[in-house]
């Protein structure tokens, strides 16, 4: 990890293949380039290192993306909603045009400043610790409440609180229910 954005930090060409193998393979870039949280841990901020069987699931998601729907039936701790958020993350940043949406219970769980419940500040958060290249440009049309957009790509995440008319009247790449039950 290190020596590819050290590599990366030097060199815009190196930095340009790296973005490029990262828009192909999703794996690689979460291998090589995402952070978790945990507030539990002694080590807060780590590397996300996917299990075996998240290995698994992100090649049967990418074959779903915007095809079918998935459902993941999970218990506690098995890293799903940080999953599920670097997949949409790694389609705002690397996929054309991707229109996605996440919603929550309420609208403070998806995006509440400040709050590591929240979905969007996970997401913020992902994007904080990305090496510079491979970093969404900076700007207030990039980040509003409920709203990331993304001009390299097009790429927008919007997001919403369960209610009535969640989703109506629009197209998605993708839609994110998160705590559905």
């Amino acid at each position: 990890r290190l020596w590819l954005v050290e590599e990366g930090c030097k060199s815009p060409e190196f930095a340009a293949d790296i973005y490029a193998m990262c828009a192909r393979d999703p794996l690689f870039f979460m291998s090589c380039f995402v952070y978790c949280y945990d507030p539990r841990s002694s080590i807060k901020i780590s590397p996300f290192v996917p299990y075996e069987f998240q290995e698994f699931a992100v090649s049967e998601y990418c074959k779903s993306l915007g095809k079918e729907d998935i459902f993941t039936d999970k218990s506690r701790d098995m890293g799903a909603s940080w999953l599920h958020l670097i997949l949409i993350d790694w389609m705002f940043l690397f996929q054309e045009m991707s229109s996605i949406l996440c919603v929550s219970r309420v609208e403070d769980l998806v995006d509440k400043k400040d709050d590591p419940d929240s979905l969007f500040w996970k997401i913020d958060f992902i994007h904080k610790n990305l090496p510079p290249f491979l970093r969404p440009p900076a700007g207030s049309e990039y980040r509003k409440m409920l709203h990331f957009y993304n001009p390299n790509t097009g790429s927008t995440i919007n997001g919403c609180s369960t209610n009535d008319d969640v989703g109506r009247g629009g197209r998605r790449t993708v839609i994110l229910l998160d705590e559905f039950a």
